[in-house]
């Protein structure tokens, strides 16, 4: 998370530490198991880590649960709804988690995107097999893919693998808007 949003830090902070207490795991444990510090999920668990998504993602296969699930409003706030997860530099530059069901083996997760003029995302690599399906409702997308650049234009739909460093990047004048479904 680029700026982190102070009620899905709360949100995350009370589902890693509910799925943790669940398992009957330490802080050690589970650093462990997803193969971050102990001081990172101490921080995160108190609500006060600046995470990156794929931190999040390994948490939540360590803890056997979907990225959805460690995002979302705890179930004794609300009901799932969609979930801000990313702000960029600029106010319209934000993606939300709107859906996430099982699939066979992984989870499938629907996305809404919107970068501003001159924004930039850097993702780190999704679990190995993963796949992203990307349409542009506006504006143009430059995606970086290891070495290779694709520009997405309004109307047209991408699918790559994201197993592997990738980019978003707006390198036109106007607002670009995209959906993505992540699959893996």
């Amino acid at each position: 998370m680029k700026r982190s949003d102070p009620t899905l830090l709360h949100h995350v902070a009370a589902n890693v530490r509910g799925a943790r207490h669940a398992l009957g795991w330490s802080q050690q444990t589970l650093a462990e198991v997803a193969d971050v510090s102990r001081r990172m999920v101490v921080a995160i668990e108190a609500g006060e880590a600046n995470v990156s998504l794929a931190t999040l993602d390994r948490l939540a296969a360590a803890l056997g649960i979907s990225f959805a699930e460690i995002v979302r409003q705890p179930a004794d706030e609300a009901a799932a709804a969609p979930v801000v997860v990313w702000r960029g530099e600029h106010p319209e530059s934000r993606a939300r988690l709107l859906r996430s069901v099982p699939s066979r083996g992984g989870v499938v997760e629907l996305w809404e995107w919107s970068l501003a003029p001159g924004e930039r995302y850097q993702a780190e690599p999704d679990r190995p097999g993963t796949r992203e399906l990307m349409y542009v409702v506006s504006g143009t997308v430059t995606l970086e893919v290891g070495d290779g650049r694709e520009r997405v234009e309004e109307g047209d739909a991408t699918e790559f693998a994201s197993d592997h460093p990738y980019a978003y990047a707006n390198e036109g004048d106007r607002p670009a808007r995209f959906t993505k479904t992540v699959i893996g």
